[in-house]
């Protein structure tokens, strides 16, 4: 049976995962390696660093789950296979739901 290879994008949730990444950059740069089963992803990453990797400008606003949804859009060619939303932020949530079923319906 194939282990799979399990992504969590989250600031400090411990969910059981093959690798974990604390920050939107950090997840992003995990995503690029591609080969993910599943994603397990947080909507307030509570991050509010700049990225090299995505056109936006420096903000001082807080790169969320969404951004992550955002950026996959943008690249779906690192999609992984599902997307479990870990969040407990219920508009957050609606608003990555919005995306994850976009991305699937392709």
């Amino acid at each position: 049976m194939k282990t799979l290879l399990t992504l969590l994008i989250d600031d400090k949730r411990e969910i059981e995962a093959t690798r974990v990444a604390r920050t939107f950059h950090d997840g992003i740069q995990a995503l690029m390696e591609g080969g993910w089963d599943v994603l397990y992803l947080d909507h307030d990453l509570a991050d509010f660093t700049g990225s090299h990797l995505v056109r936006r400008p420096e903000n001082k606003k807080e790169w969320t789950g969404y951004d992550v949804m955002c950026w996959l859009e943008e690249f779906p060619q690192y999609l992984p296979a599902r997307i479990e939303i870990v969040s407990s932020n219920p508009v957050g949530v609606e608003r990555m739901r919005q995306v994850i079923k976009k991305l699937y319906q392709r």
